[in-house]
């Protein structure tokens, strides 16, 4: 696969884990999977079943946080794709991966089933996710946006190495990323450098 491309090819390939001990295998996810995916990212961002995990953003917005067209359009796009998690067949965790700009990567969307928290499941799949998109685009840079009310999300983050850039957007004017509940709501970026192996 060429390192400026996202293919077809790659989608459904096994990709080597951060922590080759592992119960469960990481992959690129397929087109056809998409209808799981949207499942398990509205199941753990909003409503009353999310409120129990730590990516929640049920007290600050209702409505969904994504819907089917809107991830089949992420998915078709040129250097863009889902990378999960699967326990034997179930997929467990998911994360959208692209390459925002020249050296710089983007995650977002990172969702860990609620039974599957608090396991370290996350952390894989954010490493997982860097060393992919240094390997396979050359990236320099991860970078994601956080919710500026979800403090507790960006210490997370911070934790793993990302540190805010300053750069903020508004929350999108649009109802299929969600309708606020609360005034003021905005994005944060945050980054971090990826480094080569030792």
């Amino acid at each position: 696969m060429e390192a400026s491309q996202m293919t077809t090819e790659s989608q459904g390939k096994e990709i080597k884990m951060a922590h080759s001990k592992s119960l469960y295998s990481c992959r690129m996810a397929q087109k056809t999977e998409m209808i799981a995916l949207c499942a398990l990212i509205n199941s753990v961002y909003r409503g009353e079943s999310a409120k129990g995990g730590w990516t929640t953003e049920a007290d600050l917005l209702d409505g969904q946080r994504c819907d089917l067209t809107m991830l089949k359009e992420l998915v078709t796009r040129p250097n863009s794709g889902f990378l999960v998690i699967c326990n034997t067949e179930e997929i467990v965790a998911c994360c959208h991966l692209q390459l925002a700009e020249a050296e710089v990567a983007e995650c977002g969307m990172l969702s860990v089933t609620p039974t599957w928290q608090n396991q370290g499941v996350a952390n894989v799949l954010l490493h997982t996710a860097e060393e992919y998109a240094r390997g396979t685009w050359q990236a320099q840079h991860m970078r994601l946006w956080v919710i500026k009310q979800r403090p507790e999300l960006a210490a997370y983050y911070q934790r793993r190495g990302y540190q805010f850039t300053g750069a903020t957007l508004p929350f999108p004017d649009d109802s299929r990323y969600g309708i606020p509940k609360v005034a003021g709501l905005c994005l944060l970026a945050m980054e971090k450098a990826l480094t080569l192996p030792a």
